[in-house]
This record gives structure tokens, sequence and C-alpha cells, in this order.
């Protein structure tokens, strides 16, 4: 009976509900793939370090997928996330990344690379019946990345290819995640998350100009998984699957609806993770686009690729063991 209402809330999320996202194509790292904090041990740090490339280079008008596009754009993103477990139900993050972020065209090419925006996380662990945990997570994401990138001759690049936003947003996340669904050890989870951006209200501001108000749209993903854990000698080797829907709203220059911005996205993450045991492990992840319908004309995602990294540190009186 659990399992069958498990099925039809991860239906109703993935399939009614409705609200709006940030495109593509914005500034910093992408911060929903870090809000996830790990189920640790009372009095655990856990370190993470990600690195993740992204290709841009799907040229989109409306549901079309347009062939011959001039342009070349990627991304690259450096993360450190620190994680540390309180209790059995309260856990506290920071994430903050390095971002480096590249376009050209048959013109000229242009390139940025620089700290981002700093994330604050709080999250809250609640175990239900039937081996049902419920997790709600809050945070801050705090305008820490360099706003003033230029290119060679001196001209503010677009807000999208900054290291950061420039503006507070806040975040919101919540998972539902049920072991042993339907296998012994098939686990299953679905999360939304929302995030409110702020707004940039000097964007491009020099001497003699006060700048531009600027906002990127908010948004809201929602991420269905499956993972199935299979026992080795030497570790413990767990694949997972995910469908991705995102939606999003359009950003707002000078408190207009900018053109060409906004839409919906659905697309398929997918990963192995290798433990070696409870303190290390790596994982391998990509994600590939499956359907997009945007606003109007847009460059977005056409290829995700990453690896991770991860180390517990237990923490007992006040004192820190490291165990590799």
């Amino acid at each position: 009976m659990v399992q069958k209402h498990f099925i039809c809330i991860v239906f109703i999320i993935i399939f009614c509900s409705k609200t709006y996202g940030q495109t593509c194509c914005s500034a910093g790292a992408p911060i929903s793939s870090f809000l996830e904090i790990s189920s640790s041990k009372p009095q655990t740090v856990a370190l993470q370090f990600t690195y993740e490339y992204k290709g841009i280079n799907l040229l989109v008008d409306h549901q079309a997928i347009l062939k011959n596009d001039p342009r070349n754009r990627h991304g690259q993103n450096l993360g450190l996330k620190l994680d540390y477990t309180l209790t059995e139900r309260w856990a506290f993050s920071a994430v903050l990344p390095l971002v480096q972020q590249s376009r050209s065209t048959m013109a000229q090419r242009q390139s940025s690379i620089g700290i981002g925006d700093l994330s604050l996380l709080t999250q809250f662990n609640h175990d239900l019946k039937n081996q049902l945990t419920l997790s709600i997570s809050s945070g801050l994401k705090i305008p820490t990345g360099k706003v003033n990138h230029k290119d060679l001759s001196g001209i503010f690049l677009s807000p999208d290819m900054q290291s950061g936003t420039g503006s507070f947003d806040f975040l919101v996340r919540s998972s539902i995640a049920k072991e042993q669904f339907l296998l012994p050890f098939l686990s299953a989870s679905l999360s939304a998350v929302y995030r409110k951006n702020g707004r940039n209200n000097n964007f491009a501001e020099t001497e003699t100009f006060g700048g531009r108000s600027f906002a990127f749209g908010n948004e809201i993903t929602i991420i269905g998984s499956l993972r199935y854990l299979q026992v080795f000698k030497y570790g413990f080797l767990i694949p997972d699957m995910n469908l991705k829907v995102r939606w999003s709203k359009a950003n707002s220059e000078q408190n207009t609806l900018a053109p060409n911005s906004g839409g919906n996205w659905f697309s398929f993450p997918f990963g192995i993770t290798w433990m070696l045991d409870e303190f290390k492990s790596i994982r391998l992840y990509s994600e590939l686009p499956v359907y997009q319908k945007l606003n109007g004309l847009q460059i977005t995602t056409n290829f995700v690729a990453g690896i991770q990294l991860n180390y517990n540190l237990n923490v007992k009186k006040n004192k820190i063991e490291i165990k590799i």
C-alpha cells in the first residue's frame, strides 16, 4: 500500500505541478544539483569536490531544433561543497563554485572565469513509517561572484556570461525517499526545488552610468530518481537513473520581460557511484536533453557531464578524525 501511495505521489508531482524557472544560460553554477545533503551519522563533516562540463549548443526555436548554428558555447564549474550533519534530523551545507564560461561566433570570442556565488543551506530530515524519509531544505545564495566581466574591447559581457548574478536568491527544496522500493536494494526518491531569484539593480554600472536592472526568472525543478545498490567484495556500485522536469519564467530587464528566455525543459540525468567504504566515494554523471518547449529562439544545453569526489570525516569530542 505504501509503495502504491509513493508511485501516486511521483506521478502527481511530475505531471501536475506548474510554476516557473530559469533558462539554461544563466550566470554562475547550477545550484539545484548541489542542494541535497546526503544522510550521514551525527557530527559528520563531508567534503564534496565536483567538476562539471556543460555544452550549450542546441539552437531551438520554440520546439524546433535548428541546424548549422555558427555559435559555440560551453561552461565549466569546479564546486566545493561542505556538509555538516549535526543530528539525525538537522544538517547544514555551504557551496562555493569556480565558474568558467566561453562563447564564440564567426566574428568574436568571449570568455570569463571567476568565483561564483556562495550558497548556504539548512536541511531537516524526518523518518516516516515503512522506510520513508522526508527532507526539507532552505537556503540563501549570496552574491559573492564577479558581475563585471568585460570582453577584449571593454564592453560588459551579458548577465548570463558573468560568474555571479549580483542578487540574493532564496532556495527551497523538499524530497521524499523510499528504501526497498519494489526490490530489496532499489531505492526511489522524488524532489522539488524552487528558486526565487532576486534582482541586480546595478548591472554594467560605471562611473558615469548607474547600471540597469536585471533578474533571472524564478525556477522550479522536479527530479524523480531510482538507485540500485550492488554489493561487491571491495565496495558498493550504485547506478542511478533520473527524470528531470524544469519550468522557467522569462528573465526581466528594466522591469520588462526579456524576449527569447524562459520555457519548459525535460531531460534524462544518469550516473554511477562507486563507494569504497562509508567515508569515500566517486560518482560519474551525465545529463541529456529529451524535449524542450521554449519562449522564442534560444540556445540551450545539449550535454552535461561531471565527476564528484566525496570524503566523510568523523567529528568526535571536538576533534576531526580523517579516515582515508
